[in-house]
């Protein structure tokens, strides 16, 4: 037969195994509890740098299609609109000093008659006051008002169309 003695020993010795088994489950439990909480960190700092990363790879790409696009623009085109040659009137030739039926871009028509301004001080602030001789050309009353904004409205009837574009017109037109 047992004796308490015994038996107080066994109960001990299992109270004791008990015990120790919960504390390592619990460490366990911590431990797993440390190692996701480790993976959530590394999860959340691998999603950082992977958002940073896309957001460089659209900037990059953005810039290179600009880049891409420019280069295609770009070339050896003809000049069109206001830097595109055309024939102007014998007046205005004989005023900048170039033979009649002379072919001149309005962009550099534009910068002879401010240079002319400008020499003979014709300017007040954003008001031009023409001397006789580019009144004459601009063909316009001491009522009318010059500035540097209207004086291509002015400039003008010096630039001829030719007759493909007169004839381009009317087409559009009909």
């Amino acid at each position: 037969m047992t004796t308490i003695a015994d038996n107080t020993s066994n109960n001990s010795s299992t109270n004791n195994s008990v015990v120790e088994e919960v504390d390592q489950l619990e460490l366990q439990w911590k431990n797993m509890e440390l190692s996701l909480s480790t993976f959530k960190t590394q999860v959340t700092a691998l999603q950082q740098q992977l958002r940073s990363l896309e957001k460089a790879t659209r900037r990059q790409v953005k810039q290179l299609k600009k880049e891409a696009s420019k280069s295609k623009n770009r070339g050896n085109r003809a000049p069109s609109g206001f830097a595109k040659p055309s024939k102007i009137s014998n007046e205005l030739c004989s005023f900048m000093g170039k033979e009649d039926g002379a072919e001149v871009a309005r962009t550099e028509v534009t910068k002879f008659v401010i240079s002319y301004i400008k020499e003979n001080s014709l300017a007040e602030s954003k008001d031009i006051k023409p001397d006789e001789k580019l009144k004459v050309l601009l063909g316009i009353s001491d009522e009318d008002k010059v500035t540097y904004f209207n004086i291509q409205k002015f400039m003008n009837k010096h630039f001829t169309k030719s007759k493909k574009k007169l004839a381009e017109a009317a087409e559009a037109s009909a």
